[in-house]
């Protein structure tokens, strides 16, 4: 089916994208007030994405909010942003409120081309985003021993993520930047959104929603 589309085409477009991205704080940390997580789970040719609205730092879930859309698009690796985005953006959209960082279920600029899921969200709703993966996509790293240890992931020469071990019987998750937020920053805020589990809650309680619904439907 990827022969039906042209990837040279996509690719010029997240490399192009991937300029417009800020890898440096555009808050102020102190002001933060809510996290937000987005995950998605696909049945047949429909996605079902949810997304959840925490206080910060509480992580008490305030809002949440799904919707259920067919998609086109086929899956291939490194571009599904094109699969994706526009649901995840249109979940999200109704539920942000002011001084909201959100987490997404996917790469930032830990990305072949440095566009990623996380930077789509993050520069389609002009929000500070995390992006949060359990699998390398490029880069290497040293797996962290110890909860809390963090390991950078280079990729051409470049730090693109952080990769950051949060529990003591699991392997570790993968960090990067999706806009408008540092590196150090993101680490900082995934490590103040674990409670005793692998995954950060904004991400944890996406992915147990939209398992629920997937169930449902």
């Amino acid at each position: 089916m990827k022969d039906r589309y042209n990837l040279n085409k996509y690719s010029r477009m997240q490399y192009k994208l991937a300029r417009k991205i800020i890898e440096k704080d555009c808050f102020n940390l102190k002001e933060i007030e809510y996290v937000a997580g987005i995950d998605q789970a696909f049945r047949g040719d429909e996605i079902i994405s949810s997304a959840v609205l925490l206080k910060f730092p509480e992580l008490r879930i305030v809002d949440s909010n799904h919707t259920i859309e067919r998609v086109d698009f086929p899956y291939i690796p490194t571009y599904l942003m094109f699969r994706e985005g526009k649901p995840a953006v249109r979940t999200l959209k109704d539920l942000l409120r002011k001084n909201t960082i959100i987490f997404v279920d996917g790469s930032g600029i830990c990305h072949p081309r440095y566009f990623g899921l996380a930077c789509y969200v993050g520069l389609a709703l002009n929000t500070p985003t995390i992006g949060i993966t359990k699998t390398r996509l490029v880069g290497d790293y040293t797996h962290p021993d110890k909860v809390f240890q963090w390991e950078p992931i280079m990729y051409q020469g470049k730090e693109v993520g952080r990769a950051i071990k949060t529990c003591k019987r699991c392997r570790e998750i993968l960090v990067s930047v999706g806009h408008m937020i540092s590196l150090d920053t993101a680490i900082h805020l995934t490590k103040s959104c674990i409670r005793d589990r692998k995954l950060p809650e904004p991400i944890r309680l996406a992915h147990e929603s939209v398992s629920k619904l997937k169930k449902i439907l």
